[in-house]
């Protein structure tokens, strides 16, 4: 028993001694570099906790990353250089470009497939010499100079097991996946590689899943990166979705590369307490977009929307816009940006902005009765909004589940209060979150990223994929994680009169 339990050892000791030399032969050793129409591309094979595929352009300094298999490897493509020629010609149509697009799938897989099998042979060397390792430690300390054959054998074979099963997870992949990737960039070339992607990704029609599709917009996205002069051409359009700020004036800067010219809404939480010192922030909140649209938050106060609203921001309230004065227009739905748009006032707004007795959450009677208001509201509004605003999130969730259960035309909602990002659809209906743009305050900065959401719309108006941004104010470092929203089946009439999808 104890021999047994000896040799048992000895075969974990070698095995482990092999994977380990073989992940530091994979990180070891350099890429290869190949020659492909859009130029010349590296491919590297790194261990990694997770599977994906990473495409990096360093003449522009962004890059997009997928994790479209399960296997701890990931796969780096890096452009080394570009043919401007050739990238512009990926982005015309017609047989030519059909041809040489073909052509690029067939390098590029080519080009990852060497990758992978000049990967598998270092990590078969790695675990030969991390199995060798193994068997000079039992030779030496147990005396078993067999040991110095088996070890290697033992190093070998479970180097083999662990690319038989990565090889097996590469196997498995997912071009689906590659619809939602996380695009990352520095300063200003991440909202200009946004402002690509969509019409890039989308592929004309919708996003597609096959290989040849997910290749065509990798190479427009390339193309782009070799035309620098070339403005981009987004066949829909785009909003911007911010809450949160808490009075943290500094991330302003980073925000408005994202916001340029876009219609902007602002869920609530301008401001830390609604103070008249805190109003400041408002005439740089005004500059963001065209139009900026906002609702007040829990920190906010009716003083803080009037002198956002004497800026130029469009406040909404439960019974229209708010004017300088204090009163609204009576108007609950407001045409803007091309848009119904309906927003509800947070039911702790404050009415004078002062610290004392100001309360910032709503106990669990009082959270149930403004749920019921708020759905009573929407229901009785004169006509459907396409988005609604409403700060807290739990109201928003309240009425996406409403919203679910009756149909009916679809409704993007916004909100935020809990500071966390996430998309979630019912039906048609979307609901987005972006996060906290604040980044934890001053004094989070260069600790916390500022977050938002970037929706884009397709032809009819409707969401069809929300980028969650994060930037870093202080070093301009920004990535966006890309969620597409799930196409609503079309409905039509049976002979019955019964909808049938």
């Amino acid at each position: 028993m104890r021999r047994a339990l000896i040799t048992a050892a000895l075969v974990l000791l070698c095995a482990a001694l092999a994977l380990a030399g073989s992940v530091v032969a994979l990180r070891a050793a350099a890429p290869t570099s190949k020659d492909v129409t859009l130029g010349t591309v590296d491919v590297r094979v790194v261990p990694a906790r997770r599977g994906s595929v990473d495409v990096y352009v360093p003449v522009v300094a962004w890059g997009v990353r997928a994790e479209p298999y399960r296997a701890p490897v990931a796969v780096e493509l890096e452009f080394r250089s570009l043919d401007r020629d050739a990238a512009l010609a990926a982005l015309r149509t017609g047989g030519s470009a059909d041809a040489s697009l073909g052509v690029l799938e067939t390098e590029l897989q080519n080009a990852v497939a060497g990758g992978l099998r000049r990967a598998a042979a270092f990590a078969l060397l790695g675990g030969l010499v991390g199995g060798l390792l193994g068997g000079a430690v039992a030779a030496g300390g147990f005396g078993r100079r067999r040991w110095l054959l088996l070890g290697p054998a033992a190093g070998l074979a479970a180097s083999f097991a662990a690319v038989a099963v990565t090889g097996a997870g590469v196997s498995r992949f997912d071009y689906g996946a590659l619809r939602e990737p996380t695009f990352y960039a520095h300063g200003e070339e991440l909202p200009r590689l946004l402002e690509f992607s969509e019409r890039v990704l989308a592929g004309g029609d919708g996003y597609g899943d096959s290989y040849g599709e997910a290749v065509a917009g990798l190479t427009r996205l390339i193309a782009v990166a070799g035309d620098g002069d070339r403005e981009p051409a987004t066949i829909d359009r785009s909003l911007v979705v911010a809450s949160d700020l808490h009075s943290n004036g500094l991330v302003l800067q980073a925000l408005e590369g994202f916001t340029s010219g876009k219609p902007v809404f602002l869920v609530g939480d301008l401001t830390q307490r609604g103070t008249r010192v805190e109003a400041g922030i408002v005439a740089g909140l005004a500059r963001l977009g065209s139009p900026v649209v906002a609702v007040s938050g829990n920190h906010d106060s009716r003083p803080l929307m009037r002198a956002a609203a004497r800026e130029g921001v469009v406040v909404l309230t439960e019974t229209g816009r708010l004017r300088a004065d204090g009163t609204t227009d009576g108007e609950p739905v407001a045409e803007i940006a091309g848009l119904r748009v309906a927003g509800w006032q947070d039911p702790l707004e404050s009415a004078t902005g002062t610290f004392q007795g100001r309360l910032l959450e709503l106990k669990e009677r009082e959270l149930e009765d403004a749920r019921r208001e708020f759905l009573d509201w929407f229901a009785g509004l004169p006509e459907r909004p396409d988005v609604v605003l409403v700060h807290r999130h739990g109201l928003a969730h309240a009425l996406l589940d409403e919203l679910a259960a009756e149909g009916g035309e679809p409704v993007l909602v916004l909100t935020g209060h809990d500071h966390r990002q996430h998309v979630e659809t019912e039906g048609g209906h979307v609901l987005v979150d972006g996060g906290s743009v604040g980044a934890g305050g001053v004094f989070g900065l260069g600790e916390e990223t500022s977050g938002f959401a970037v929706v884009h719309l397709d032809g009819a108006e409707l969401p069809a994929a929300v980028d969650l941004v994060e930037v870093e104010p202080l070093s301009g470092a920004a990535s966006a994680q890309r969620v597409v929203v799930p196409a609503v089946p079309e409905v039509v009439e049976g002979e019955a009169g019964a909808s049938v999808p």
